[in-house]
């Protein structure tokens, strides 16, 4: 199989598509309006200014300044003498508004009320024109990875990882159905291996990338809120260290967590290398 010179250097991700997880982008397709209250509007009825903007029929409005709570919405403005017709937005939702002396941007649908999110979320915490992460979102998913090769070698992780993988990736092996010991390595160009000395499991699917290039990786926990907050946190959970006391924002449990100097990080499966070379 004919590779490329650069071919040793890339990464395979190996493992399934996790399909309870999925990237949704709300903004792609937003409900826009012309424009949100930006007080409590009395009278729900007739062409009038909201704020600072003339609203005529036909006209989408996000009415959330009322005082009673269940005039919250976004309405449809209609002729002289009709009342404007309230619409049922489901949570979740996203609406543009487009003009307006304030709240020119997106809100966001909550069970009761809408919220303000800005004109662009997460767009004043960038520099430049720089938005891997943001376009490879727009078309990736995620899967539970369980193995990577890199420079001709096998490493097992030592627990499952989700990472942000893009298309359908490719059958490290032919999905038999059974088990099959005597299968051969499948193309070095697909696995990075040249030999094995395992095989991989039916259905596993690979995702090559270069190792420079930016993804989403996400370490899931279950278990106990006194498990995975208390005791990661606060060191011991209840009767642990007082935070009060010892709290910290600049010396944070985060900042030297047990995750971050954990024996999986070190441990020999972490470390250990399928598929590579003997140093004996």
């Amino acid at each position: 199989m004919v590779e490329s010179l650069l071919s040793v250097s890339g990464i395979n991700l190996f493992g399934h598509f996790v399909i309870d997880l999925q990237v949704v982008n709300p903004l792609l397709d937003p409900i826009v309006a012309l424009v949100a209250s930006a007080e409590h509007i009395p009278a729900l009825i007739d062409n009038k200014d909201v704020n600072g903007v003339p609203v005529a029929n036909g006209d989408r409005i996000v009415v959330w300044k009322q005082r009673v709570a269940e005039q919250i919405e976004l309405y449809t403005v209609h002729g002289p003498g009709v009342p404007w017709t309230k619409g049922d937005t489901p949570a979740g939702k996203i609406i543009q508004v487009t003009d307006g002396d304030s709240f020119v941007g997106y809100f966001m649908k909550l069970e009761n009320g809408f919220e303000f999110i800005g004109r662009r979320p997460g767009a004043a915490n960038r520099s430049g024109q720089n938005r891997f992460l943001e376009e490879q979102l727009a078309a990736g998913r995620f899967a539970r990875i369980y193995g990577f090769s890199f420079e001709g070698s096998y490493y097992d992780l030592p627990r499952p990882l989700l990472f942000l993988v893009h298309g359908d990736g490719e059958l490290v092996a032919e999905d038999l159905g059974k088990f099959s010991p005597a299968r051969a390595p499948s193309p070095t160009g697909l696995t990075g291996l040249a030999a094995a000395d395992f095989d991989f499991a039916d259905g596993l699917r690979v995702w090559s990338y270069d190792k420079a290039d930016y993804t989403v990786r996400m370490d899931v926990e279950t278990g106990m809120f006194e498990d995975v907050l208390l005791a990661s946190i606060l060191g011991g959970g209840p009767g642990g260290m007082d935070s009060a006391g010892m709290s910290a924002r600049g010396m944070s449990a985060r900042g030297m967590s047990a995750r971050g100097m954990s024996a999986r990080g070190m441990s020999a499966r972490g470390m250990s290398a399928r598929g590579g070379g003997n140093s004996d």
